[in-house]
Order: C-alpha cells, then structure tokens, then sequence
C-alpha cells in the first residue's frame, strides 16, 4: 500500500471520528437527564480516544500497533438493524438521538469492517478490525440505552 493510499484511508476515519464526537457533542448539549449526559460524555470521550489515536498513526504509521489488538467477543443486540432510518433533526428526543446514533454506529462498524476486509492480514486491516469491534461495542451500548430507557417503558 503506497504511502498516500494509507493515509487517505485514515483521513477519512478521522473524519467518520470527527463526525460521531459532533453528534455526541450535541446529544451532550440536549441531553436532559444527568445519567444521559454521563452516558454522552463517556461515548465523546471514546470516539475522541479513537480520533487522537488515528491523527498519531497519520503522524508516524508505525503507531498503528497501538490501537491493540481485537477480542471478537462484542455481541450484536440488531435493536435498530430493521427499524427505518430517519433523519435527526435539531429537536429530536433521547429515543430518536439514541436510535439514529445506534444506526450511526452500525454504518461506521459496516464501514471500518469493509476496510478490515480489504486489508486482512496487514497491520492496518488489523486497526480497522479493531475500531469496527470498538463502534460494535458503542452500538451495544445505545441499544442497551435504548432498550432500558426506552422499550423498557411501552
């Protein structure tokens, strides 16, 4: 892989990183509840993690060894897999936060897995395998969330 192949496909997780901290950020801003602003704080803090991560890989590529290696044990709830995709508007509630969020998370698992793919058996189709496994676990997550907060409640 040529040098500005590498670093072509890290701008754009960057980017995918930069714009998952964004929604987060905002469902932080809106969120009403004390739990719910933890709970946003800790998934900004994460995807911040994975961006500062991948900024120090596009400074010195071998630095991807540090993102670890993958554990393959994160389950997939599918709460959101069938349910239609809407947009999010500017005053959505927690469920439409936690439901376009979570479907956010697949698209970028879905995503990073493709790349993962692409790559095997390269230390990058490792790091890529690894960041889809960690956007599969914050889906886990807001599916949990959406589940407890939400479905627990009709």
């Amino acid at each position: 892989m040529t040098e500005l192949n590498w670093k072509a496909i890290i701008e754009a997780a960057i980017k995918v990183e930069e714009q998952s901290i964004a929604l987060y950020s905002k469902a932080l801003e809106n969120a009403k509840y004390p739990s719910s602003k933890v709970f946003f704080k800790q998934l900004v803090k994460e995807e911040m993690g994975h961006k500062s991560k991948l900024e120090a890989i596009m400074n010195n590529k071998a630095k991807i060894s540090e993102l670890g290696s993958h554990s393959g044990d994160v389950q997939d709830l599918k709460i959101v897999d069938m349910l239609k995709d809407i947009p999010l508007s500017g005053d959505a509630d927690y469920e439409a936060i936690l439901l376009y969020a979570a479907k956010r998370e697949k698209s970028t698992h879905d995503y990073y897995k493709t790349l993962a793919i692409g790559l095997k058996g390269t230390a990058m189709g490792e790091l890529f395998t690894k960041l889809a496994e960690e956007e599969l676990l914050h889906k886990n997550k807001l599916e949990k969330e959406y589940d407890d907060c939400v479905l627990s409640e009709n």
